[in-house]
């Protein structure tokens, strides 16, 4: 969001705020058992100071440490979002299911209108009495036969 409108900023934090709190809700009544006490065996600065270990943020502070820079600094271009949230998946749990919901939707829909047009070039004049399996089947094989080698 660094060079965002401020208004589209703020709309984008309310509406992540709105989704937040949601999950968060779901999560607390399907999981209760989440327990911030101080742990005596760990050695750690954050887990003897503010109770839990490095890797871990408390539930409530966990969007304001997504929004703060300094505590979550903004990625660079190059990285991989994938990556990043599988990374942070244990210090931002409930916002690694927010964006696990949004990272899976294409960006646009090539793929599914390449997806018909294959379609359409195997059923023709000559092939429309093909089984819906094997045009399934044949579609399959068209888009993955990069990862299948037939002369091993």
């Amino acid at each position: 969001m660094y060079e965002w409108p401020e208004e589209i900023k703020t709309k984008t934090i309310s509406l992540l705020q709105f989704e937040y709190n949601e999950k968060k809700e779901s999560s607390r009544q399907t999981n209760t058992n989440i327990n911030f006490q101080p742990d005596s065996q760990s050695r750690t600065f954050a887990a003897r100071v503010f109770g839990f270990s490095q890797s871990q943020v408390p539930i409530e502070d966990e969007l304001s440490c997504y929004l703060n820079e300094i505590k979550t600094p903004q990625a660079s271009p190059e990285t991989d979002p994938f990556k990043w949230w599988h990374d942070n998946q244990q210090r931002l749990p409930t916002l690694y299911k927010i964006a696990r919901k949004y990272l899976g939707i294409p960006a646009t829909s090539v793929p599914s209108e390449r997806l018909f047009s294959d379609a359409g070039n195997q059923i023709s004049e000559e092939r429309n009495r093909l089984k819906p399996s094997t045009v399934n089947e044949l579609l399959f094989i068209k888009r993955n036969i990069k990862y299948i080698n037939p002369f091993k």
